[in-house]
């Protein structure tokens, strides 16, 4: 991965400040519990720093909306000047704040310089951001390495997933079982039940076997970079631009976030009991030796199944298959 070096020599700590928002919600209150346990530090680094609960599901987005208008607006400011957005909480938190500062339509002269910049520190179940970015799982040293990000002028652009159909993901679309297992998870009070014991990653496992019973495979036809390729009985189609999704599943082990490509990882041809019993390979990601699992790699990804399949983006609902995807270069600045 490579650093963006404009970004580097424009960051000033004096002259940056960290809008912190906090999803209350996030792992069972756990972003509560971090913010309060980073917030001394945070205060005694000296770095000028803002706060925002989020209350509702679209505030995170409304926020970040209404602040990178501000600040392409201020165009007779300080071209030093820099805003980070810094999300506590969980992937859906983060993604719902990109979602807010990247625009519905990409700018066709590249990304704007003066957009605020992304960091991340985890509180939610999954946090498969910050394993695909390098951000420490524990809170004091995800903010001591944005501090430290900070006074170095240390940031770099990653891309986004697009879809053709209007959507956006930061790091993942698939289609398949893993949608429906996720639809069922969002939906299911077990995750929440879990999280209140620090095992809200099983509710993933719990009611994969449930939705597996009931699945059924379907024909497809994929299309990478416009090279047709025959899928049979597919299982799931996984694209992503980082290695790992639903709480530390290496779906995509070699996937990379900044070289404008979608890793796609399709699983196809396979009994439920032979899925079933080489489900746990994926966390450490070495399912890639098994026969029906097959990968592909291009910047952009058509998916027509035979039967509609449930998509789900970066873990939410995002309706039904075909989905048209590319990879958006450099479409959002991160300071990690």
């Amino acid at each position: 991965m490579t650093q963006n070096i404009n970004s580097m020599k424009r960051m000033d700590p004096m002259a940056t400040t960290l809008h912190f928002l906090i999803n209350p919600a996030a792992g069972n209150g756990k972003s509560l519990r971090v913010w309060r346990r980073i917030r001394p530090l945070l205060e005694q680094s000296g770095v000028r720093h803002a706060v925002r609960m989020t209350a509702s599901p679209g505030e995170a987005a409304e926020f970040c909306r209404q602040l990178a208008a501000d600040r392409a607006a201020a165009d007779h400011g300080d071209p030093f000047l820099r805003d980070i957005v810094v999300v506590i909480g969980g992937d859906g938190t983060l993604r719902e704040a990109a979602l807010g500062l990247l625009p519905s339509v990409p700018d066709a002269e590249g990304p704007d310089a003066r957009l605020p910049a992304l960091s991340f520190i985890p509180a939610g179940s999954g946090n498969d951001f910050a394993r695909g970015h390098g951000i420490p799982l524990d809170p004091v040293k995800a903010l001591s390495n944005l501090l430290d990000a900070v006074r170095e002028g240390r940031s770099r652009r990653i891309d986004v997933i697009r879809s053709r159909e209007g959507g956006t993901a930061l790091s993942s679309y698939g289609a398949g079982l893993d949608a429906a297992v996720a639809v069922a998870v969002n939906r299911s009070p077990l995750k929440r039940l879990l999280g209140r014991i620090r095992l809200g990653r099983l509710a993933y496992v719990c009611l994969l076997v449930r939705v597996l019973a009931a699945y059924r495979p379907a024909d497809a036809v994929l299309h990478v970079d416009g090279e047709r390729h025959l899928l049979k009985g597919i299982w799931l189609a996984s694209v992503s631009n980082i290695p790992s999704y639903g709480g530390g599943m290496r779906i995509n082990p070699d996937a990379v976030p900044d070289d404008g490509l979608l890793d796609v990882c399709v699983v196809q041809g396979i009994t439920r009991m032979k899925l079933l019993t080489a489900f746990p390979r994926v966390y450490s990601g070495s399912h890639t030796s098994i026969a029906g699992v097959s990968f592909f790699r291009g910047r952009r990804i058509r998916l027509e199944p035979a039967s509609p399949l449930a998509v789900h983006a970066d873990g939410e609902d995002a309706g039904m298959t075909p989905f048209d995807l590319r990879a958006e270069r450099s479409a959002v600045e991160i300071v990690v």
